[in-house]
């Protein structure tokens, strides 16, 4: 699913299910290092979902990641936690973006 598509299942979900209390929300995750190398994976074929291996390289994320690296799965998944908590309770429809600045 694209993150755009993604956006308005939250936008609509949110009219649906409005009066619940159930709350829905996005996290749009940027460069994210996973720990495997992609320089020597054939990238034909597949779609932009997948990070081209130059993204991989640390003199690419110091120019266009603010702090200058890629994030971390653990990093991410703060966020989600932060959602799935009680300190979220007045959160929906948000897309949260993960991104250490790339935007």
């Amino acid at each position: 699913m694209t993150s755009h598509a993604a956006l308005g299942v939250v936008r609509a979900g949110v009219a649906v299910l409005k009066g619940t209390g159930v709350r829905i929300n996005n996290i749009s995750p940027g460069q994210i290092d996973v720990g495997v190398d992609l320089k020597a994976f054939d990238m034909r074929g597949m779609t932009s979902q997948l990070p081209p291996a130059s993204l991989q390289s640390q003199e690419v994320q110091k120019q266009n990641i603010g702090l200058e690296r890629a994030g971390l799965p653990s990093e991410v998944a703060r966020v989600a936690g932060f959602l799935a908590s009680g300190f979220s309770s007045y959160v929906t429809g948000a897309n949260l973006v993960v991104d250490g600045g790339a935007s």
